[in-house]
């Protein structure tokens, strides 16, 4: 019984860390879309100076990775976890440690969901030596 409480813990703990990178990738896809269209839309023919297009390009790896730990929460997880600092790191100012924490929350959420996951699954492969 204690096993099977484990696991539906474990299971709605990873489906809400689901819905909150859902939630987190609409919300920073939201300001992808207004920046892209006020940089790269609305200027044209002229192009925004490369650290715009830089930030533009973390911004898109960013939401990528979000997408991407939805299935391959290990992939995905560090690759949230490594682009979220490199965008906000330069541009959130004093709201970094917010920005930051909200967006790689999911991430880290589904990362330690697989490696409880991985641990039990390790525990019930390893042979029971009866000391």
């Amino acid at each position: 019984m204690k096993t099977e409480s484990k696991n539906l813990t474990l299971t709605l703990v990873s489906w809400l860390a689901r819905l909150l990178a859902l939630g987190v990738f609409l919300l920073w896809g939201a300001f992808f879309v207004e920046h892209t269209q006020a940089w790269f839309v609305a200027p044209f023919p002229q192009w925004p100076p490369l650290k715009v297009c830089l930030g533009q390009a973390l911004h898109l790896l960013l939401l990528v990775g979000l997408l991407v730990s939805l299935r391959w929460p290990r992939v995905g997880g560090v690759w949230v976890i490594v682009t979220a600092f490199a965008f906000f790191h330069g541009r959130a100012g004093a709201r970094f440690p917010v920005f930051f924490a909200l967006t790689v929350l999911p991430a880290v959420a589904l990362l330690f969901c697989d490696w409880l996951r991985r641990r039990a699954r390790d525990r019930e492969a390893m042979p029971d030596t009866g000391a």
